[in-house]
């Protein structure tokens, strides 16, 4: 069973502004889907509470481990802000939320593991150029992202060693279901 200390992602969308069936469209699962992780029912996916946080402007770690802080409470505020002002600037041709959705559904993990390659390729690239704090800061950045790609494979090892489903077969299952 999964310990959790805190369920903020009501909050969050609150204060970001979004519906349930916007942040649904976003991360490409139904509006039950996320009414679920809302109200404790189910726990996003690793991968999900990255597309959440993605979507949010915040770290992932906002949703269920850590209390929302004025910093991270103001940057999903401005986030939202910021999508709705992007909004309105284009006449509703650029929705967030559909260009999120177009995002996931379009790009799979071979895709997204050559530009991750790319990119750090760029990053080294042009160290030599970087002042040290900016370095500094992108490597406490790669610890970070990497310590949660960790995560993620530990716990893809743990189920395949006790031949458990994953989050993402079992949130499959009840959504199947509904």
């Amino acid at each position: 069973m999964v310990s959790i200390m805190v369920n903020n992602l009501k909050l969050i969308r609150d204060l970001y502004g979004a519906t349930q069936e916007q942040v649904a469209t976003a991360v490409n699962v139904n509006r039950v889907t996320v009414a679920n992780w809302e109200s404790g029912n189910s726990v996003a996916s690793s991968s999900n509470q990255e597309k959440l946080s993605l979507y949010y402007g915040i770290g992932p770690e906002y949703f269920y481990d850590k209390d929302l802080d004025e910093t991270a409470r103001q940057i999903v505020v401005q986030s939202g802000i910021t999508a709705r002002e992007v909004l309105e600037k284009t006449a509703g041709k650029r929705v967030k939320e559909d260009d999120f959705h177009r995002a996931f559904e379009s790009i799979d993990f071979k895709e997204a593991l050559d530009r991750y390659m790319f990119s750090m390729k760029l990053l080294l690239a042009t160290a030599d150029n970087g002042k040290l704090d900016k370095l500094e800061t992108a490597l406490l950045i790669n610890r970070k992202m990497g310590a949660r790609l960790e995560a993620i494979v530990e716990l893809r090892k743990q189920e395949e060693r006790k031949g458990e489903p994953t989050l993402l077969d079992l949130l499959e299952q009840i959504e199947e279901g509904v």
